[in-house]
Parts: C-alpha cells; structure tokens; sequence
C-alpha cells in the first residue's frame, strides 16, 4: 500500500504547534525563574535585614553593659551610667574627648565586641547625648534622673518618637546617591571640615522628614526606606541605661556600707541635708540618704573605713546631686553607733521589711560579700537601700526640710515613701523600668 503524501498545509500546523508548545514551555520556565528570583532576593533582603536587627541590638546591650560596669581606672573617676565617645577615626577605638551630639562609628573595640555591621556589611555608627559624655568633658553627675538630650524623630517631624535619648545608633545600607566613601579627603558637611570620605558621617547617613542622621547633634530621623534614605536606626533612653546601672551602684554602695561596718562596728548615720551624717544628740538619723561628705562616728578613709570613690562624692549638696540624692538608706537602730541611744527619727529596733517578693538580698558577713535577686522573705533587716527606677520625665529629687518630707511620688510603695518609720514594702514585681527596687543586708 502506498503512503499518501503528507500536504504541506498540514505539515506547517504540526510545526507551528510545536513552536508554541516550546513558547510556553519556555515562558513556564522564565516564570518559574522569575518567581524563585523574586522569593530568594526577598530572602536575601529579610536576612540583611535580620543581621542589622542583631547588630543594633547587640551594640545596643554593650553600650548599657558599659554604662553598667565598674570603673576601669585606677583613679576610679569613672560614673556609672557614662558613655564613651564615638569612634572618629575608624580604629575601633572611642575618641578621648568629643563634642556634644557627636556622630562616629561604634566603638566596638572600647566596648569589647566584633565589629558590628548590618547586613550590606557597613559598620555601625553611633551618636552621644552631652550629659552622657566622660567627666572630663561633662562633669555633672549622672544619675537615674539625668535625661538624654537627643531627639529622633518617627516618619517626619511631626511624630518625635523621643527626644531625651542617651545614644542614637545608625546602620547606613549601601550608598546612595552622591555619597562616596572612599579614602579621598573632601568636604564633609558633618563636621565642617575637608576630612577622609570615609569618616564623613554625610556619606553614609542620610536626611529626609525634618531629620538629618548625619548632623551632629540632630534631630535624627527613623524613616522608611526610599531612593534617597535607608538607614536603620535605634535610640537608646534612660529608661534602657538606669535599671542596670542603679543596680551596680546600689551594690558598690552595699560594699562600702558592709566594709565600713567591718571596720568600725557599726553602720554610719544618714544624712538628711547637707551630705554629712546627722548623728549628734538631738539630730540623729537612722534614715535618708547615704553621707557623701562627713561619716559618722567615723568618717570614711578614717580608722580603717573605706573611701568613697570620687562619683560617688560628685554632686554631694545642693545644688547639683548625684547618685546619694537618689538612692534611699535605711539602717536599723541595733546597728548604729551606741546600739542607736541617741536616735532622733528611730521608731524600731530593727528595720521591718514587709510582704515577701523579689528584691536584692546581701547577706551580712557573706564571702564575698554580694548582693542577688532573691525571693524575700518578710521580716527583720540590718540595712536598706531602694532604688527608684528610671526617671519618667526629669528630675524629682527629694524635698529637703525638717522635719522630714515625704518622698512622694519618688517609690512607687506609699509605705517606702513616707519616711516617717522603719517599715518598708518590698516593691511588686515588675519589668516596668520606672519601678524601684530593694537591696537588703540581713
């Protein structure tokens, strides 16, 4: 039999269907491209993002880890809750003096951390608050009523997001724009001066809403990325900075305190004035303030005492204070000089601490000595110390008259604020930062 012949009409559709076939064969195919494209870009994008999240966070807890920690000087000058200055010539390291509002990078080396970089590989900037700053360029006190001064700004100015940061931490991206950051030296509109590019903040940091990130001192600006600005920032308050650091000075207080005890037998008298001990007949006080001038019945560095370091003597009086002005004593009437005879404000022979929850429990004669979170029990107690928490808006230290004032609205307990016995509350538990805190020698 003989095969018809196949007409060329017929032959021209089969290969017109196999090309269109191979058309959406191939369209599938870039489809599928373009989707795993798409999803492993948005990848990428969320795991850059990630990083710079745990790098800000990082930095963020080094910064209060420093703020926090013991003096590292032998002069024991350092106050606790100080910053150092930002890192202005890319070493690592934080420059030894600064101005107010200065931009640098995060000192990481001073801070004892990797470099921290966001996700496109840039290291971190960072820029400090005035009052913040070392003593030799800031030297009023700090303490948990000393507020930030910087402010950064939400979306545009007209949503201020705060404006009494301690710190503001900047992740710069990729460049943008005109921006250079090469080692060439150029003007740089962040200090005014002709300095490498690559030290310039101007050429890593942007502006947009009423804000410039890259402008000494602020206002500072968290934005949404754009074309023209995409840098990620973090502010870092007294709110952040205090609970951690009112610990460490309420511990180095207990220290003193316990070792003073050790020496002389007894604990000083409070001072309720001028910051000195009140303790002569008549004008003795088992409570109030810690002495930061004149211990009695032995004054500190004397009859083996010890001293006091040098922050806590800065801002002893009026009209500048510093840590004493803030942090509430109370000491037992059996532990004072002459089992406490002469005790003018005395109402027990013991201090009584009621209702039992979390508080800082320092075990008298314990080696060494030191203070933990502890779930208390209530009854009696040797010595006290409370702590108020992070200020909530400025400074609201306490009235200062005989007799003595209340302390209202300084502690969140109206038993530990009313100063006229020895009965104290210990605080509910709370991860509010405003909230004081109790420190017990039993």
């Amino acid at each position: 039999m003989i095969r018809p012949e196949i007409s060329s009409a017929a032959r021209d559709r089969s290969q017109r269907g196999q090309v269109i076939i191979m058309i959406v064969l191939m369209l599938a195919l870039g489809a599928g491209f373009l989707v795993y494209s798409l999803a492993g870009s948005r990848a990428l994008a969320a795991q850059k993002n990630a990083d710079t999240d745990a790098a800000l966070a990082q930095v963020k807890q080094a910064l209060i880890g420093y703020a926090a920690s013991p003096p590292s000087n032998a002069t024991n000058t350092e106050r606790p809750g100080e910053l150092p200055c930002p890192d202005m010539n890319n070493d690592g390291f934080g420059d030894g003096s600064c101005v107010a509002g200065a931009i640098g990078r995060v000192p990481w080396k001073t801070l004892g951390i990797p470099e921290p970089q966001d996700g496109n590989g840039e290291t971190l900037w960072y820029a400090i608050a005035g009052p913040f700053r070392n003593k030799n360029m800031s030297a009023a006190p700090i303490n948990s009523d000393t507020l930030g001064n910087l402010s950064v700004y939400l979306g545009s100015s007209a949503t201020v997001q705060t404006s009494q940061a301690a710190a503001v931490l900047f992740a710069p991206g990729p460049a943008l724009g005109t921006q250079n950051r090469g080692t060439s030296t150029a003007a740089c509109s962040t200090t005014g001066t002709s300095i490498a590019r690559n030290l310039c903040a101007a050429n890593y940091l942007e502006s947009t809403g009423g804000g410039n990130n890259a402008q000494t001192g602020g206002p500072f600006i968290q934005a949404q990325s754009s074309a023209t600005f995409n840098d990620r920032v973090l502010a870092i308050t007294n709110a952040d900075l205090m609970p951690l650091v009112e610990q460490r000075v309420a511990r180095e207080m207990m220290v003193l305190l316990e070792a003073y005890y050790n020496a002389i037998g007894v604990y000083p008298w409070a001072d309720i004035s001028d910051g000195n001990s009140n303790g002569s007949l008549g004008e003795a006080y088992n409570r109030h303030r810690l002495p930061c001038g004149t211990a009695l019945p032995t004054d500190w560095g004397s009859g083996g005492a010890p001293s006091l370091p040098d922050w806590l003597t800065n801002g002893c009086t009026y009209p500048v204070y510093g840590w004493t002005a803030v942090i509430y004593l109370a000491v037992a009437k059996s532990r004072l000089e002459g089992a406490g005879s002469i005790c003018t404000s005395c109402t027990a022979t013991n201090l009584n601490v009621m209702n039992s929850g979390w508080a800082y429990l320092c075990p008298h004669g314990s080696v060494p000595f030191a203070c933990s979170l502890s779930n208390v029990p209530s009854g009696s107690a040797r010595l006290i110390l409370i702590t108020p928490g992070a200020s909530n808006g400025g400074a609201s230290y306490w009235p200062i008259s005989l007799p003595l004032d209340p302390i209202t609205g300084y502690f969140n307990d109206a038993e530990n604020s009313n100063d006229d016995d020895d009965n104290y509350v210990i605080p509910a538990t709370s991860n509010d930062p405003n909230r004081d805190r109790m420190f017990i020698v039993r």
